[in-house]
């Protein structure tokens, strides 16, 4: 998978873990290993160091966050305070 593919995994809330690890022995090149929710793991093609250590700090990130626990899911029914209340017609005044 792509650097890319891996946050989109973390942004929609199916990261559990991150990790880097090397893919030779000069240590020039690394990929990203993940731990989904699922119980899989999904690891990146070998990319430079630097690279893997951006995507991970990314991926951490949102794993601090929490951004996992805003997205919609099928479960669990989400209102939208702006469609939900009182009609807008009600508080117009007529001129």
């Amino acid at each position: 998978m792509k650097g890319r593919d891996l946050e989109g995994l973390a942004f929609l809330g199916k990261v559990e873990s991150v990790n880097v690890e090397f893919c030779d022995d000069k240590k020039t090149l690394a990929k990203v290993v993940v731990k989904t929710t699922d119980g899989d793991e999904v690891e990146s093609e070998c990319i430079p160091v630097r690279a893997a250590g951006k995507i991970s700090i990314v991926i951490k990130h949102y794993l601090r966050m929490g951004i996992g626990k805003y997205i919609i899911t099928n479960e669990k029914t989400v209102g939208n305070v702006d469609t939900e209340g009182e009609d807008e017609t009600e508080d117009r005044q007529t001129s």
